[in-house]
């Protein structure tokens, strides 16, 4: 029975330190293509240390950049990152990739402690906006290409033409002349007619 209550209080206990952590873990949203800071809040309760690292928390912690002696070192270039003042992690033209849980990690000088803190970032789907603007081009089959027309089209065409006109000329000079021939021919009937009715009578 002691045995079942110890187990009951040691599972209470990491439940409750468990809930603690998370409720104690900073969060920080951000939009596509932004530059975030991410605080190392370890710092905050030491300023001894050999050096800071920091990771990425998947299904394995994967380590980002590392600041040793003022040097840097950076394993994994998620986007393009930087360490800040204060062992904080610069993040930029971050990616929808970045979003995710990130230790920062305290290494102790010999006889220290190490310390470490986390915190989760959550970056937005970026959007891309395309602005269409309406065509001018006239299309392709709209209209005939110039090189379908060839020379020798255009030479026949232009003579049918003008032969066309010729034959024009030609018969409307005919009807003219048929015309002025038959109107000169009534005259001279008139005038004849005429000319004989006077003989008739003078005599």
């Amino acid at each position: 029975m002691g045995n079942q209550n110890i187990l009951a209080l040691l599972l209470f206990a990491m439940a409750a330190l468990h809930c603690g952590i998370s409720e104690s873990m900073d969060f920080i949203k951000g939009n596509c293509n932004d530059v975030i800071r991410l605080p190392c809040k370890a710092t905050n309760r030491t300023t001894t240390y050999r050096y800071v690292i920091w990771y990425k928390i998947e299904s394995t912690p994967n380590p980002i950049i590392k600041r040793k002696n003022g040097e840097e070192t950076i394993f994994a270039n998620l986007t393009s990152v930087s360490l800040g003042e204060k062992g904080a992690l610069e993040l930029h033209n971050v990616q929808p990739s970045d979003s995710g849980e990130y230790k920062c990690f305290l290494a102790a000088d010999i006889g220290g402690r190490n310390d470490d803190s986390f915190i989760r970032l959550n970056i937005s789907e970026c959007l891309h906006v395309s602005t269409v603007y309406p065509s001018t081009m006239i299309p392709d089959d709209s209209c005939p290409a110039v090189d379908d027309i060839t020379v020798n089209w255009a030479v026949l065409g232009l003579s049918l033409f003008s032969m066309a006109k010729i034959i024009l000329c030609i018969v409307t000079v005919g009807v003219c002349d048929r015309v002025i021939f038959s109107t000169a021919i009534r005259k001279q009937e008139v005038m004849g007619s005429n000319t004989g009715t006077r003989s008739s009578w003078k005599d």
